[in-house]
């Protein structure tokens, strides 16, 4: 990939002996970035791990990763850090449904112009209609370790392939 193109961090390294990786997939996302290192080391620096590639899901054809959906939402002050995708199918169509938390003084009159304006922001950037909703702050639940974001709640024998 050419620096700054998002792309599967895929590894090789030749010193382990026993069993040296070679194009090891470790299906994070990252990009390489075109500028050195302050250390001066000549080895190329990835940026910031973005998401998984097994975290991904199709809806309508399109490549969706829960980090796209994260930055456009930490986008909207009004709108907190926790969320959930809904994806559901009615008469063969997909459809995808964003529940996001309010933020802490977030007044629930406006969640009707933050959820239209949540909605036209993904159809623009994601490419896909989506529906936004908003519940009260600390509605969603909350874990000590990754939070479950996506749920597909599609029939399995007509889930998109992975």
């Amino acid at each position: 990939m050419p620096p700054g193109k998002t792309g599967e961090m895929v590894v090789t390294t030749l010193r382990k002996e026993g069993a040296p990786l070679i194009r090891y997939r470790t299906r994070d996302l990252t990009h390489l970035k075109p500028e050195p290192c302050s250390c001066g080391t000549l080895l190329p620096m990835h940026g910031p791990l973005l998401g998984r590639t097994d975290d991904m899901f199709i809806i309508r054809g399109v490549n969706i990763y829960p980090g796209h959906i994260d930055h456009l939402l930490s986008q909207e002050d009004k709108v907190g850090s926790e969320y959930q995708v809904i994806l559901t199918r009615k008469d063969g169509q997909d459809y995808m449904t964003i529940r996001a938390e309010r933020g802490e003084t977030a007044d629930s009159s406006e969640d009707g112009t933050i959820a239209a304006r949540l909605e036209e922001d993904i159809r623009r950037n994601l490419l896909v209609r989506v529906k936004a909703e908003l519940v009260d702050y600390g509605t969603l639940p909350r874990t000590e370790r990754k939070s479950k974001r996506v749920f597909d709640e599609r029939d399995n024998s007509q889930k998109s392939l992975k």
